[in-house]
């Protein structure tokens, strides 16, 4: 039984944490429902918890309000957390903030993005894939929330997915890394919620066309799936 290590890189707005609890729970619950016996460890990175040496399978960043560039006292012990990790080659996953801190600590690099807010569902097409990977999927749909971006790859990664607005929605090094930026766990019901009070920052225009496009079919189990794989992939 695989065991995946989630760093919670945020805390949810206080009138979502009844209903949703955190981002590592919505991941979990997305991915248990196709394999049940995962076994999840959770770790508050916000609280300077971070695993021991090689103490799972594989480990998931999440998304979080923070920026790679903010001055927080615990993204200097994360980056190197990640920077040791990649050295002992741990499977390392990222989801958004997280597929951008993976970037970022590795000598890639990603920021604020001068091209806006991208919400809402967005398709993007598959450019290389993995080797392991058991899809030949050509392009993907997923809900997206954010206004950083990847803007350069650390050395030995590969764009596996991109759009004119997101060069590198995702991305992936050999089998030791697999990052989107897309969000599989979220539902339209959770977007809508997150959404509703970044009206002003996003934009009328911008957040009304991604709220008109939420509801429509996308991609996150097919994710999920390859997670999954990802993480059962032998060592």
């Amino acid at each position: 039984m695989a065991t995946l290590g989630i760093l919670e890189c945020d805390v949810l707005y206080p009138d979502l944490i009844d209903d949703y609890t955190s981002y590592g729970t919505m991941l979990a619950d997305l991915l248990r429902r196709f394999d049940p016996n995962l076994n999840i460890e959770y770790f508050d990175v916000h609280n300077a918890e971070l695993p021991d040496q090689s103490q799972c399978d594989a480990y998931l960043l999440t998304g979080s309000k923070t920026g790679v560039y903010d001055d927080e006292p615990w993204i200097t012990p994360l980056t190197e957390w990640l920077q040791s990790a990649h050295r002992r080659q741990e499977r390392l996953m990222g989801i958004c903030f997280g597929h951008q801190m993976l970037a970022h600590a590795l000598g890639g690099h990603a920021g604020l993005s001068d091209k806006g807010w991208g919400v809402g569902n967005h398709m993007t097409e598959v450019d290389h894939r993995p080797l392991w990977l058991n899809d030949d999927l050509a392009a993907f749909q997923l809900i997206y929330s954010h206004k950083d971006q990847v803007t350069r790859l650390p050395e030995g990664g590969k764009r596996l997915a991109g759009s004119q607005f997101c060069e590198f929605a995702a991305w992936y090094l050999e089998d030791q890394i697999l990052s989107f930026q897309g969000h599989p766990e979220f539902t339209p019901e959770y977007f809508e919620r997150l959404l509703g009070r970044r009206r002003e920052d996003v934009g009328e225009a911008r957040l009304d066309a991604a709220l008109n496009s939420i509801h429509q079919p996308n991609d996150d189990e097919t994710i999920a799936r390859w997670m999954l794989e990802f993480i059962h992939l032998p060592r």
